[in-house]
């Protein structure tokens, strides 16, 4: 019996295949084996106010620097000037480990005129 003989396209085509399924696997192994143990260890930053139509917008950066990933990551930023003080609450459902996500709380009052700061994060380990 006459087996047809691969030709040079076939191969090609194979070779490629083979290097793609080698390299995810070999990339599989590298992440199990380097992976950072660990719960999640998210660290929040604000950025620069600016205005806005709804009143001022401030920028939040939340990392997740831990081996685990975070879920219902909750950052509340707190604005306090004389006489007055607010509160925003940002959620992101969901923080890989070793990942970022951004987004904007909005106060009502300038942040610029009194201190920012961020009064609390709470998030559930999966």
């Amino acid at each position: 019996m006459n087996r047809p003989r691969k030709n040079l396209l076939e191969w090609s085509v194979f070779g490629v295949a083979l290097v793609l399924v080698l390299a995810t696997v070999g990339y599989l192994v590298r992440e199990a084996m380097t992976a950072a143990d660990g719960p999640p260890d998210v660290v929040v930053a604000l950025g620069p106010p600016r205005a806005g139509a709804g009143g001022y917008l401030v920028p939040v950066t939340a990392e997740n620097r831990g081996g685990e990933t975070a879920e219902e990551v909750r950052v509340t930023v707190r604005f306090e000037a004389p006489g007055s003080a607010e509160e925003a609450v940002l959620l992101f459902s969901y923080l890989p480990r070793e990942s970022r996500r951004s987004g904007w709380v909005t106060f009502q009052g300038d942040p610029r005129t009194g201190s920012l700061r961020v009064a609390g994060v709470a998030f559930q380990s999966p």
